[in-house]
């Protein structure tokens, strides 16, 4: 009681700063249980970066929603501290009511996982209030005693996650499968965070004062009180800053722009091979193709090189591709690369194949490569570019990809059909990425009809995006708390590679549409109802899917930033090192195509196809960095070269020279 009557003595003087401490310290809890791990390893920058984040959310949210809590108090025409109290206890009582009220279900509607938010966020808001109010009565000063509190909070929040685990991390071996293993130094990242959030608090403020400033200039104009313009104030603010960011992300998409649609140094001289597009007698001039379709074209297996690995005779492989600058509009290029393959005579071998590229234009070479050594050569792959920017940046173009490539579809089922039944292709599907998304899509409302209503006969799709509809159509109801049947009709949807790799020989034979992910990769995870709500993926910890964190938890805000940095880490693979984790799909790809697609090839060939496959990945990259190298200025390719030896030995693990690289490089 004489606590309670200290407390009553306090005044409204003291609202904005109760408030403050308790968004420093709801913001210092959430800066220490940002250290828990999500679905990859993390370095020491990017847990700055991510407990800034922390910080600052917890900071604004702890200020403005424990304000709000205070106002109720004063609604009531009850100022003391000790009224704050008693709402800030009763916010608790109500979040906890909600959370038994309202559980956590898989397949929740979004207002009932909306609802139980609003709840934790003003539980927590009122907790963090109890607790600041409790540090009144601590003597001393009372900066002193809330930084005291605030680091004990940090303490404690990173105390509860301290022994989770990254989703990478195989517990039967006790490591990390990821193609680099990062770690955290936490006190170099707790003092950077310290620095990002102080950054972030100032932005803030400074948000605060230009909404402040546009509310007088309301006023000025229209008359009132500044008060009155408040809101038209925050959001000219948020249209300004909208405004700002909208410019530099701009400036970012022309820089790369610019870096994608230039051809690499070492593919500047057109195909010497006329089934290839670029080539002798081409509907689409080399200097058309950009960095990647350039790439891909110029990787195209000879019969001689087939021949040299499996052991049988080969022909020369069909490549075509029409890239985002061979012409102007989605029906031009369609019908470019349309005219490219009857040029060809792609649909006259026995399988044709589409290969869906990702943002950038990027085909997979290992799949390329896997299809081509499996036929023998005797078929044809397919390509058609809708963006040059890194597929982060290009998800404003699936649309047009998805339209561009249906076109392309149709033209090919037309000419199908002008054929005998006899005399068609196998027709196959491969997307990876960003061209899963763009090639699914045309299916979308069909469910598993959809592909089998066109005569594509298999498909493989790896790390399809999580905002992917068709997706989501043919998973249905389905938990990720349990390992998922063969269906609809022939496809798999597997949560991760544990589960394709757990059919019999018997049920995999039955594959036909096979949508592979890896169970820590974070593009199928990543979306924006991460702010917000609770992914399925991070539901009760003994049920979570194969890949995903173990002892982590959700948290609003922070998770999102979390996968968004594990997107950021999840493909850096090693060249000739075909490992798993992440995006990286290099060891499961030559598998897969070999088993969906049904091509036929004995262990042995299998076997000298994969080492091929890993010698020609470490021979493109060595061949592309020490072309850079050379073609870099006389007084800095010495340096340059230099690099790329060092980066090399690093690859290969041991040490290389100038001949060993030139070697590689040939």
């Amino acid at each position: 009681m004489r606590f309670l009557g200290r407390l009553s003595n306090v005044t409204d003087a003291n609202d904005l700063d109760l408030s403050a401490q308790a968004g420093i310290l709801l913001g210092a809890f959430t800066t220490g249980r940002s250290f828990q791990p999500n679905l990859l390893t993390r370095a020491t920058r990017d847990q700055a970066i991510l407990s800034g984040i922390a910080g600052a959310s917890g900071y604004g949210w702890g200020t403005s929603a424990h304000s709000l809590l205070r106002a109720v108090s004063r609604r009531f025409g009850h100022t003391g501290l000790a009224s704050s109290l008693v709402v800030d206890t009763a916010a608790v009582a109500v979040a906890a009511a909600a959370m038994k009220k309202l559980p956590y279900d898989e397949h929740e509607p979004g207002r009932r996982a909306f609802a139980r938010l609003v709840a934790q966020g003003y539980g927590a808001a009122g907790a963090a209030g109890l607790a600041a109010a409790a540090t009144r009565s601590v003597p001393g000063h009372q900066s002193a005693v809330t930084s005291g509190a605030a680091a004990l909070l940090a303490g404690v929040g990173y105390a509860t996650v301290r022994k989770s685990a990254p989703g990478s991390m195989d517990a039967t071996d006790g490591r990390a499968h990821e193609n680099i293993t990062r770690s955290v130094a936490p006190p170099k990242a707790i003092a950077a965070a310290g620095v990002t959030t102080a950054l972030l608090v100032v932005a803030g403020h400074g948000e605060a004062k230009l909404s402040a400033g546009l509310s007088r200039v309301a006023a000025a104009i229209l008359g009132g009180q500044a008060a009155d313009h408040r809101t038209a104030g925050r959001l000219a603010s948020a249209a300004a800053l909208a405004a700002a960011g909208w410019g530099a992300l701009t400036l970012v998409n022309r820089k790369l722009a610019v870096a994608g649609s230039e051809a690499d140094v070492s593919n500047l001289q057109p195909p010497t091979i006329p089934e290839v597009t670029g080539g002798p007698g081409s509907h689409i001039s080399w200097d058309k193709q950009s960095r990647e379709p350039g790439r891909w074209l110029h990787g195209a297996l000879t019969p001689d090189q087939i021949t040299a690995v499996m052991g049988e005779p080969a022909k020369q492989p069909i490549r075509v591709y029409a890239s985002l600058a061979s012409a102007d509009t989605e029906r031009e290029r369609a019908e470019l690369l349309l005219a490219e393959i009857d040029r060809t005579g792609a649909l006259d071998r026995p399988i044709v194949a589409l290969f869906s590229p990702t943002g950038s234009g990027y085909v997979n070479y290992v799949a390329t490569d896997t299809f081509e050594y499996l036929t023998r050569g005797d078929c044809a792959s397919i390509g058609i570019q809708y963006s040059v920017l890194p597929s982060a940046l290009s998800l404003n173009r699936v649309h047009s990809g998805t339209r561009q490539t249906k076109m392309v579809v149709n033209g090919i089922i037309e000419r199908l059909l002008q054929r005998p039944v006899d005399k068609r292709p196998r027709f196959v599907m491969f997307g990876e990425s960003l061209g899963s998304q763009v090639s699914q899509e045309m299916f979308r409302g069909q469910g598993i009809t959809g592909p089998a209503g066109i005569g594509l006969e298999a498909a493989v799709w790896i790390g399809t995006p999580n905002a992917t509809k068709w997706r989501d159509e043919i998973w249905g109801d389905r938990s990720v708390s349990q390992v998922p049947s063969i269906g609809p009709g022939a496809a798999y949807l597997p949560r991760a590679v544990r589960d394709w790799h757990g059919l019999s020989a018997e049920q995999a034979s039955q594959v036909r549409y096979l949508l592979l992910q890896n169970g820590d990769d974070p593009i199928p995870k990543f979306g924006p109802s991460l702010l917000w709500r609770r992914p399925a993926w991070l539901g009760p910890d003994a049920k979570r899917p194969p890949g995903s964190p173990r002892g982590t938890d959700w948290q609003p805000v922070v998770t999102f930033f979390a996968t968004f940095l594990d997107m950021q880490n999840a493909l850096n693979p090693t060249p000739g090192l075909f490992d798993e984790g992440g995006h990286d799909y290099h060891r499961e790809i030559p598998a897969a195509i070999r088993q969906v697609f049904g091509l036929e090839v004995s262990d042995d060939q299998f076997a000298r196809m994969q080492e091929a496959l890993r010698n020609r990945d470490l021979h493109f990259a060595v061949q592309r960095d020490w072309s850079a190298a050379a073609a870099a200025p006389e007084d800095k390719r010495a340096e340059a070269e230099e690099k790329v030896e060092k980066r090399v030995g690093e690859w290969v693990g041991h040490e290389v020279s100038v001949d060993d690289v030139e070697k590689l490089a040939e």
